[in-house]
């Protein structure tokens, strides 16, 4: 099934025009539609996708500050270096740094507010690697600079695929709510458009993520 590119209706994959708004549909709707935010953000299908993605994400928040625990348990339980009591307390202790690190994600990312607002500039930023470092390995960060409706400037740390995807001048809307946050204004220019839930690239006639098999903001 396909989504109609002016009122978001459901319709048959064969369907020329939608029956619903009489609009163009398939291929020939992204050609020649109308450009905009989509409206299926807050509908249903969205919004269990979300509930069930928060569910999931939870859960591995959870083992990830219980591991710290569970390893010095059984480090103390095998190794003749640390009882099993310090092994406890110490777990403890990198369990609850874990826990606020989680804490203090999960709150910014919950304070965060909607923008919209155009994509005026983006750059690679590469750091060399510290003396200390492990790895000896640099860190590339990608940023993207917004001016934003509201008359603020905005910089985002994002992932190469989000990267690749917003181009200078782009008019985005950035939406917290999702792990990818940015729907473009006009997508009908690139002919594909980036999942808002795992970033896959997918074109802009299916109506589901071809990897995680979410609903497609469009």
């Amino acid at each position: 099934m396909v989504v109609c590119n002016h009122c978001n209706a459901r319709l048959e994959d064969t369907a020329i025009n939608c029956p619903y708004c009489g609009a163009p549909a398939g291929a020939a709707a992204y050609a020649s539609g109308p450009a905009g935010y989509s409206r299926l953000v807050d509908s249903d299908e969205v919004v269990r996708a979300l509930k069930k993605n928060n569910r999931i994400g939870s859960i591995a928040v959870a083992v990830f500050v219980m591991l710290p625990f569970i390893g010095f348990l059984i480090y103390g339980a095998v190794s003749d270096k640390l009882d099993v009591g310090k092994a406890a307390v110490y777990g403890l202790i990198f369990s609850a740094v874990f826990a606020l690190v989680s804490l203090i994600v999960a709150v910014k990312r919950k304070l965060a507010k909607p923008f919209e607002g155009v994509v005026a500039d983006k750059k690679r930023i590469r750091r060399a690697a510290s003396a200390n470092s492990r790895s000896g390995r640099s860190r590339t960060k990608y940023v993207v600079r917004f001016e934003c409706d509201d008359g603020k400037r905005r910089k985002k740390e994002v992932n190469i695929p989000v990267y690749e995807y917003l181009e200078i001048g782009d008019r985005v809307r950035c939406l917290p709510k999702f792990p990818q946050p940015f729907e473009k204004y006009n997508k009908q220019a690139d002919g594909f458009v980036l999942c808002m839930f795992c970033s896959k690239k997918n074109p802009l006639t299916e109506t589901n993520c071809s990897f995680c098999h979410k609903p497609l903001i469009k």
